[in-house]
């Protein structure tokens, strides 16, 4: 669903016309052209536009973010979701298989890491994990420059911090 779409049926639920949806932020020939996907909306007016009728942000959001994503990035949420499902029921078939579409991704190279590394854990093989992937994966952490504030980095820390020599988990906590 893109921006205008979801606008539309906000304003829609909330039994607004456009003019009173636009009320002061914006043209309501512009909202026009929003609703139809002609036209854009500044990040501004749209979070003017949601507090304004309390419309709730994260619901929002959700509802477009497919729309605003790669398909990579989507096929790798769906596959995430279905690995957290696999490892809450101890399915190791599932974990295995999950593991292997994971790996087949064009990208998301901290999510292959992170999978990696749960996989290894939940079978308990995670001392097999070969030199090079334990060395790849401290290389990649060490790419951050500020890796308290990226939640990618705060993510492949956390999931794979088992994989770090004692001395690397202390340099990074004192270059913070």
């Amino acid at each position: 669903m893109t921006i205008g779409e979801a606008l539309k049926r906000e304003r829609e639920s909330l039994g607004l016309t456009q003019e009173e949806m636009t009320k002061n932020i914006i043209q309501k020939s512009h909202y026009s052209k929003i609703e139809r996907n002609i036209e854009g909306i500044s990040a501004d007016s749209l979070f003017k536009i949601l507090f304004a009728h309390h419309i709730d942000v994260d619901e929002f959001l959700e509802s477009i973010k497919d729309t605003y994503t790669s398909k990579e990035d989507v096929k790798a949420g769906l596959l995430e979701k279905r690995m957290m499902n696999a490892f809450n029921t101890s399915n190791t078939e599932a974990v295995k298989k999950c593991l292997a579409e994971i790996l087949e991704l064009d990208e998301n190279l901290i999510f292959k890491y992170r999978a990696l590394i749960a996989v290894a854990t939940f079978d308990g093989n995670l001392d097999q994990l070969s030199e090079n992937t334990r060395k790849n994966i401290v290389k990649k952490f060490n790419d951050f420059n500020n890796w308290v504030e990226n939640i990618d980095s705060l993510r492949l820390l956390a999931n794979c911090m088992s994989v770090f020599t004692q001395a690397q988990l202390d340099n990074n906590r004192k270059l913070q």
